[in-house]
């Protein structure tokens, strides 16, 4: 799987304005064709099993997360969107640190 983070904005909606969805360019290059699963905007969701993002990656869900948002992050213009990331990512090293690989 070639996965990668695509950024939906809701200009209508104040909660949840931004989602992150998982895409795999293995798939198909466009969303929604590409689309795999949400990533849960609470990480102690993944903790728990209790998502299909989580269910897919397991363990290595939190770690799979921080990848995917540092990759993203990287190629991101949108400072609204920078910021979600940017909060994702500290979230995450609150409650794990990342050192491995997925």
């Amino acid at each position: 799987m070639n996965l990668k983070l695509y950024a939906i904005k809701n200009g209508n909606q104040q909660f949840e304005r931004i989602q992150l969805v998982v895409v795999d360019l293995d798939k198909s290059k466009k969303y929604p064709l590409n689309f795999v699963c949400v990533l849960p905007r609470y990480f102690r969701i993944l903790e728990k099993r209790s998502s299909k993002f989580a269910k897919l990656f397991g363990e290595k869900s939190l770690c799979v997360a921080k990848k995917l948002l540092l990759d993203a992050l990287r190629r991101e213009d949108d400072p609204e969107i920078q910021t979600v990331i940017n909060k994702r990512i500290k979230d995450i090293d609150t409650q794990q640190d990342c050192k491995t690989q997925p």
